[in-house]
């Protein structure tokens, strides 16, 4: 039986509905059904596997299914979550980048993880319309990021990212979840709203670039760090940092009654860029004074586990923090100085 199938908008449904019926019934037309579906209900079922805007089209899909990388990866995701409420996500041919930076507060540090694509998704496809655009910029909420990605805590199989065009464009997370009753899978999926930062914007959210530290360090431990961290900054609001080519670094504290120093000893030197007038010295030394807040702030939030921490310090400009979860996969923040 043939059929005729109209959208219609709902406050104009029976209306609309009556009109047709009356001009077929003239015509003396049979056998015909009419399905009146509501234009906002056809919309909501309708998926696209891409996000076009202003003619421009891009498509982003990504796999994970090692359970290990699945649950660094919730806990990147969590980490950022504690410090912003906004980030970005450059998503490259080869690499993933998420900036976080918090505009509307002078408290949060800057901080941005780098990502090796091809460690974390065996399946990674990305496509782009010209030469013109070499990445997809997406702006996005890490709480709720971290809200879709929490299936990956428990036994989760498989994973999978797509962005996605519905009524708005959003990042589709998919992830399969063994259940230990029944051993069934069970699939869960959430769309994540983003927002598709368009190509004349990307100047504003450029991605940080590593500085070249004068003086690198590779701290062995993130949690003693983290503690005399947050014992500090309730006795100053500043804290220095000095180290020294010979493998020492201090952390040091000054109040108007006391000067605390916590010292570190027989640190491994991972760079060494002094300037040509101290190439020639014996020992080379650097310090810096950073706000106390901000740091524990970034100590606070990590959530991975840490296979090593950089400290790189720069005379009075800046304390680049790296956390080396494996290699490929890293966390920045760069601590700017503040005058004494």
């Amino acid at each position: 039986m043939p059929s005729s199938v109209f959208n219609m908008k709902v406050p104009g449904l029976l209306k609309a509905y009556t009109q047709i019926h009356r001009n077929l019934k003239e015509k003396n037309a049979k056998n015909i059904l009419l399905v009146c579906v509501p234009i906002s209900h056809a919309k909501r079922h309708r998926t696209q596997t891409l996000y076009t805007t202003k003619g421009v089209i891009m498509k982003f899909r990504a796999v994970m299914e090692d359970a290990e990388y699945m649950r660094e990866f919730l806990n990147i995701i969590v980490t950022l979550s504690k410090l912003t409420k906004e980030c970005v996500i450059n998503i490259e041919k080869d690499k993933v980048h998420f900036i976080a930076n918090e505009e509307s507060g002078t408290t949060a540090p800057l901080v941005w993880v780098d990502i090796d694509a091809k460690l974390y998704f065996p399946e990674y496809h990305l496509e782009l319309p010209d030469k013109h655009h070499s990445q997809i910029m997406l702006s996005v909420s890490p709480a709720n990021l971290s809200r879709a990605f929490s299936s990956l805590r428990s036994n989760a199989r498989h994973c999978k990212l797509k962005l996605l065009n519905l009524q708005f464009p959003c990042l589709r997370v998919e992830v399969d979840v063994l259940t230990q009753n029944s051993n069934q899978i069970r699939n869960t999926s959430h769309d994540v709203p983003v927002t598709v930062i368009p190509r004349s914007d990307w100047d504003f959210y450029e991605l940080p670039q590593k500085p070249n530290c004068k003086l690198v360090l590779n701290v062995p431990s993130n949690r003693l760090m983290r503690g005399l961290i947050d014992k500090i900054k309730n006795l100053s609001p500043t804290v220095i940092f000095y180290a020294t080519s010979g493998g020492e670094m201090n952390l040091v504290a000054e109040t108007e009654l006391a000067t605390i120093t916590t010292r570190y000893k027989n640190l491994d030197i991972k760079e060494l860029n002094p300037s040509e007038d101290e190439r020639h010295k014996q020992q080379i030394e650097a310090s810096c004074s950073v706000d106390c807040k901000k740091t524990s702030i970034f100590f606070s939030a990590l959530q991975v586990p840490t296979g090593e921490l950089a400290c790189g310090i720069d005379d009075d400009r800046l304390i680049h923090l790296e956390v080396n979860i494996r290699h490929g996969i890293a966390i920045h923040s760069i601590l700017p100085a503040v005058c004494m």
